[in-house]
């Protein structure tokens, strides 16, 4: 699936500039590190930039999932309890090419896949929903004490 390239993303968003990036291109071909790593390197990038970036280069190559159209196995939802449910903003969906496949927002990315290479020994690929509709398939899957929700949503 073809996406966009990080730095034309960097370039984009005004934090880096054309010039930049052919530099981090030329230095990545001998030192073979990942452009982000190599942005905050060369040009002290902020790191959270670059994380924000290939947050919207995952969501552009994706897209936005509608969990109403996924069909939930539910011989996967005990792989993980609720407190991780809520605290990652994670909702299992299935498995699918031997890999298990979550529901996550583009907010919470990050913090999801962090968690999800901590704690599961396989493989996994997140969708990318509207954190309304997760929180409601949270909620429904996972039922908290809306005060539980609402922190949990908050953080």
């Amino acid at each position: 699936m073809p996406g966009i390239q990080i730095g034309q993303l960097l370039v984009e968003q005004g934090i880096l500039t054309p010039f930049q990036v052919e530099r981090i291109l030329q230095v990545q071909t001998t030192s073979h590190r990942p452009f982000g790593d190599l942005a905050e390197r060369l040009f002290g990038i902020n790191p959270t930039a670059v994380e924000d970036a290939w947050v919207e280069q995952y969501v552009r190559t994706v897209g936005i999932t509608d969990l109403e159209s996924c069909e939930i196995d539910p011989d996967c939802l005990p792989l993980i309890n609720r407190r991780q449910a809520w605290q990652f903003h994670i909702l299992p969906l299935g498995r699918e090419d031997d890999q298990l496949q979550f529901a996550t927002s583009s907010s919470n990315l990050v913090r999801a896949v962090n968690f999800s290479v901590r704690a599961l020994n396989e493989p996994f690929y997140f969708q990318i929903a509207e954190s309304e509709q997760l929180q409601h398939f949270l909620m429904r899957h996972y039922p908290v004490p809306s005060f539980i929700a609402e922190y949990a949503i908050r953080k």
